[in-house]
């Protein structure tokens, strides 16, 4: 199978491609934040690299959030588009479990988090591929307090920057080991999204939406000028 995959979920724009297992091109450019531009480009630089052309590629894979909202509707715009007008699998993997799993096997509960301000966070507790807390927005006192209740006495936090909130997490968790990953291991990679969406099954383009786990403040807005219910095609956020 060949799978080209791609995040957009982030200030970090990577692209991907895996074929039969193996990881034959990957690229990130870190700190850019016109992915809209950027994104064609980088896929063009991987099926060059490889050989490859789009009609060859069986799967396209996507970040699907959370994550930046603008960034997320260019990621899965691109590859609704080439799904569809190609015929081929469309798979969405969650930014947070990609992201555990830069530091899968390490025999520790790993956290996958995104910094959504005011000591919030997109977070998500992983062992190996298995979430024991699900993708969800979460205060930082009740993220710790539902950590501290599972059994996992090593924690791993990777994601957003966490050293300002380190005393916290540690008074939070205390009696377990807390480490913070570091360097790449705090980068969402399109190469795990593409090893993620190898045995996932496909969703259907057409009803594909970004998985922003909280809604817009435009939403929001919309809802106090108006005074409407929020339509039923806004199910996938949660308010919190």
């Amino acid at each position: 199978m060949k799978i080209l995959s791609m995040s957009t979920a982030t200030s970090d724009l990577s692209v991907a491609i895996r074929q039969d297992g193996q990881l034959t091109f990957a690229k990130m450019e870190k700190n850019q934040r016109n992915h809209s531009v950027d994104l064609d480009p980088l896929i063009e630089e991987g099926l060059k690299e490889t050989g490859l052309t789009l009609k060859a590629i069986d799967r396209f894979a996507v970040a699907i959030g959370p994550g930046s909202y603008t960034g997320l509707r260019v990621g899965l715009t691109t590859a609704k588009m080439l799904a569809s007008i190609l015929g081929k699998d469309l798979v969405g993997v969650s930014t947070l479990k990609a992201l555990a799993l830069n530091c899968a096997g390490r025999n520790a509960l790993v956290v996958a988090a995104l910094d959504a301000r005011n000591q919030n966070f997109f977070a998500g507790a992983y062992r190996g591929q298995e979430a024991v807390i699900e993708d969800g927005h979460y205060a930082l006192g009740d993220l710790l307090d539902q950590i501290q209740a599972l059994p996992d006495q090593e924690v791993i936090f990777t994601g957003s920057d966490f050293t300002k909130y380190a005393d916290a997490i540690k008074e939070g968790l205390a009696g377990k080991q807390v480490t913070f990953a570091e360097g790449d291991d705090n980068l969402l990679q399109a190469g795990q999204v593409a090893l993620l969406a190898e045995k996932a099954a496909p969703i259907d383009p057409d009803q594909a939406v970004p998985n922003y786990l909280r809604r817009t403040q435009a939403e929001y807005d919309w809802q106090k000028k108006t005074g409407q219910a929020f339509e039923a095609d806004s199910a996938y956020v949660e308010e919190v």
